[in-house]
């Protein structure tokens, strides 16, 4: 009998911790359908605030501030592209024409000389000594030759007389005198160094004491007038270059900065084994800023286009895998600000600054002077107001 009232116990209790369980569970899933529907109701308020808060702030008008440049016809311009060093326009390397110790140096490197101007001076004092002694000689060969030509005066046959006075010179030894001399006269010169042209003083090894053998290294005499730069050119496009072709230069020295070129000369031979071909562009360099072996990238006008219509680069955007410029409307003729009217476009060339635009059945086309939104537009939508803050001169793909 006592068995089966433990056994009674027993079931009432695993029954009691059964439906305690079946409680608590139910009364969690209440909870969190609670949260849930407080949650969505949250969220739900909080997208009509931001729709509500959007459409203010659309309502209000606000001029959004972009960026615009006027759309370009004219020639289309594909560059080539290259790197290479400057080289100076011209150097004369300076050497001794005769030998001697260097009595005075006149000059510094980088100093700049003009044409003419003393870079060095040897001992001339030899070579007065030398001088002297040629006019001696020479003194002595004219008194010889009076000598032998004493009475010439008289002789009528011109002829005769002519190769009288040739013989005279000979035997006096007139003329190797007349040469010693100039000879002594001109390595006087010599000892003093001059610059052949205007420029700058470069690989300078001499000082006063430097003794010099003839031929021995002085300095060198640098034209930075302007440069040279020779590039490399792949075989593919060294045929679309021709002489005088616009180019722009920019060197690692002085980034940011362009410098206007032109094609000197474009080789004819193409390496068979390298297969690119050689074009020097020369530029001006006022103040001498640009020196020799700087590192320099090139860009050349190469296949040229007339009549082409061209945008920025940054002008095209895409929308829907479509590819859209928008044109800026102003709202009055000479105003800032209006709507941006958005256009699908159909592009053609494209270079490292611009894109051709070419008419379509399927797209809109746009007009040489039209303004085209370059900057803080990509996130625009058609008929936005803008205002503009600043409009380029141009685009850099046509000329």
């Amino acid at each position: 009998m006592k068995s089966r009232y433990l056994v009674t116990i027993a079931v009432f209790v695993v029954a009691a911790i059964a439906l305690g369980g079946i409680y608590l569970r139910l009364k969690q899933n209440t909870e969190d359908t609670s949260e849930d529907s407080e949650s969505v109701t949250v969220d739900s308020a909080r997208a009509e605030a931001r729709s509500t808060a959007a459409s203010t702030a659309f309502a209000t008008g606000v001029a959004v501030p972009v960026e615009g440049a006027p759309v370009q016809r004219g020639t289309f311009v594909l560059w080539v592209s290259a790197e290479g060093q400057a080289a100076a326009l011209r150097e004369a390397p300076l050497h001794a024409e005769v030998a001697g110790p260097v009595i005075e140096v006149s000059v510094r490197e980088g100093d700049f000389v003009a044409a003419g101007d003393v870079i060095a001076r040897i001992d001339p004092a030899e070579y007065e000594l030398n001088r002297k002694e040629a006019q001696g000689a020479l003194e002595q060969a004219e008194a010889s030759y009076q000598d032998l030509t004493l009475g010439d005066d008289a002789i009528d046959d011109p002829e005769l007389l002519e190769a009288r006075q040739t013989q005279a010179r000979i035997r006096s030894g007139l003329v190797g005198a007349e040469a010693r001399l100039e000879k002594a006269v001109r390595d006087i010169e010599k000892t003093t160094i001059r610059a052949p042209y205007s420029g700058r003083i470069a690989n300078l090894v001499v000082d006063v004491g430097t003794r010099l053998m003839i031929n021995d290294s002085v300095a060198k005499v640098v034209d930075l007038s302007s440069v040279d730069v020779d590039v490399q050119v792949l075989e593919s496009e060294i045929a679309a270059l021709d002489v005088g072709r616009d180019a722009t230069v920019e060197f690692t020295a002085f980034p940011g900065e362009q410098f206007l070129a032109e094609v000197l000369t474009v080789n004819p031979v193409v390496d068979p084994v390298s297969h690119v071909g050689r074009a020097t562009v020369r530029l001006r360099n006022p103040g001498a800023r640009i020196l020799p072996g700087m590192h320099a990238r090139v860009r050349i006008a190469g296949r040229l286009f007339e009549d082409r219509v061209s945008v920025p680069k940054d002008a095209i955007v895409e929308r829907s895998r479509r590819e859209v410029v928008f044109v800026f409307e102003p709202e009055s003729e000479g105003s800032d600000t209006g709507r941006a009217k958005w256009r699908y476009v159909t592009t053609g060339l494209e270079n490292e600054d611009a894109v051709e635009v070419v008419p379509s059945e399927d797209t809109d086309m746009v007009d040489e002077g039209e303004i085209v939104l370059v900057g803080g537009h990509t996130t625009l939508t058609h008929d936005a107001m803008v205002r503009l803050t600043r409009a380029d001169e141009g685009t850099g793909g046509t000329q």
